[in-house]
Order: C-alpha cells, then structure tokens, then sequence
C-alpha cells in the first residue's frame, strides 16, 4: 500500500485513492481553479512455475504493469462530485505439475457516476486495456505479460477538455529453463522478474537505474522479493521478483501498487505460486 501521508501537503490540496475495486468519492474543494489526475492501472499476477521430476522445467512469466494517464483540467467544467475506482491487481498462478498464468488486471478510473459500462461516464481511465498475467511454466520458458495498452480518445472521450499525457505499461518478463529474466529501468511502474527454472528467479530491475537499486530475483528454492516504493529522490515503483527454481521452486514476490508480480520458481518437487499483482492508484491534486 502507498503511504497515504506522504501526498498530503505536496501542495495546497492532494487526495491519494487506492484500495483496488472499491469506489470512492472525490469532492471539489470550494475555490478549486486547476484539478490535476494522475491515474495509474494495477498490475497483473505472475505465473506459477511448473513441476517435474526429470526433463526441462520453467518458471513462470512475470505479470504486464498498469499504465498510466496524466490529465489537467479546469475545475469549473468538472461537477462537484467525482466517482474514483483504482485498479485490482491480477492473482498469481498456482505452480505444479499443471501450473496456470497470472490473472490479468483492472484499469483505473476517474467516473461522472459509479458506472464503467458507457465511455460517456468515464473522466479518464489508466490505458486501453488491461495488462495480462505472466504465462505458467512449463518444458519451455514460460510467457511474459503484456503490459496495460494505451489509453486514446475512444476509452476516455472527455480527456479533450483538458491536456493529457499517457503512456502504457511495461510488459512482464518470460519464466526460463535457467535463471528467470530480468527487466531495466525504461518507467517509474518497474515490471517484476520471471520465475526459474533450475536457478535464481529474474531481478527487478536488473541493473541500477537512477534511484532504483537492484531488487535481487529468489535464490535456488527461495522465494521472490515484494516490490518497493521509492519516494525520493523521485518516485516509483517495482514488482516482484521471480521465485528461485531447484528443487522446491521459490514464491513470486508481489508487485508493489500499479507493477507486475514475480513468475514462480520451477521445481523437481513442487513448484511456486506466482505473486500477485499491485493495485493501481490515483492521486488527484487542486490548484486554488
């Protein structure tokens, strides 16, 4: 979970929803001038690692990340009530000798009434469609997810009253016979890493980028790490990482809000669960 204080005096007034699945309400403040979005889609689950005594074995992918929209907007052309609906981030797979893929996410929204069914209810939304869970392991390297699509007119209509930005997710990383893959710095929304086969599960990232220290991926028969918040020098965010493969296929670690979770560990005796994804978030500042 994001920690709520942190946004609450960045300027004169900044709410943070999150609790992926649950709507909320968002009041304009009396004398609100510019109201600012930042709308962030949850991530989707890893795949759980495959189980075999003999023969080739594979982790499982990491989950896709959630994508992300930007929106400023004129307060007066917004209504006094704003219906707020973060992301639910996608289950991991259970490993085993018939393993599954990751569940695939939920877009962020930012509604006119607490209905998605119709664009015309809809302020904004964090992408086009949702990221997808990581594939499970298998006798080949098991497949990444994809990350969330980007957002166009078509999904958001009303993003024409304001200036917007917008970008996609991160795709999630292939679960590998060998050691899991591992993903760089290319977003502050970091994917998590694949699951292993016979070795360590994928890093997230897998080399220092700016303020993000490397997140080691599991051990041989060790569980994946949780992602992380990073708050300063800047913010982000990573997801978990890849379970370690062996004989008892590690964990995949969970994504930290809006990434991807870890694949699971592969295993001669059993295999890892994939980690779960994190939920998407808004945060919704106001200028007076």
């Amino acid at each position: 979970m994001l920690d709520v204080s942190y946004f609450q005096n960045i300027n004169s007034n900044t709410q943070l929803f999150q609790n992926g699945g649950t709507w909320q309400t968002w009041i304009k403040p009396r004398g609100a001038k510019i109201v600012n979005f930042f709308v962030v889609g949850a991530g989707a689950g890893g795949g759980g690692g495959f189980q075999a005594a003999a023969g080739s074995i594979s982790g499982g992918g990491s989950g896709g990340a959630g994508g992300y929209i930007k929106l400023t907007i004129q307060a007066s052309i917004l209504p006094d009530i704003l219906y707020i609906l973060p992301g639910t981030g996608g289950i991991g797979g259970t490993g085993g000798a018939s393993p599954t893929s990751g569940s695939t996410a939920t877009k962020s929204y930012v509604c006119l009434i607490p209905d998605i069914s119709s664009i015309s209810n809809i302020i904004c939304t964090s992408g086009a469609v949702a990221a997808t869970g990581g594939g499970a392991g298998s006798t080949i390297a098991a497949t990444a997810g994809v990350g969330e699509t980007i957002v166009t007119i078509t999904n958001t209509v009303f993003v024409n009253l304001g200036t917007f930005l917008s970008n996609s997710g991160l795709g999630g990383l292939a679960g590998q016979l060998t050691t899991g893959a591992a993903n760089s710095v290319t977003s502050f929304l970091v994917t998590g890493g694949g699951g292993g086969g016979t070795g360590a599960g994928g890093a997230a990232p897998s080399s220092v980028g700016g303020p993000f220290p490397i997140l080691a991926g599991g051990a041989i028969n060790t569980n994946g790490r949780n992602g992380l918040i990073f708050y300063k020098p800047i913010f982000g965010v990573t997801g978990g990482t890849g379970g370690g493969g062996g004989t008892n296929g590690g964990v995949g670690g969970n994504g930290a809000p809006g990434c991807g979770g870890g694949g699971g560990g592969a295993g001669t005796s059993s295999a890892g669960n994939g980690g779960r994804g994190g939920d998407g978030f808004i945060i919704i500042t106001t200028n007076f």
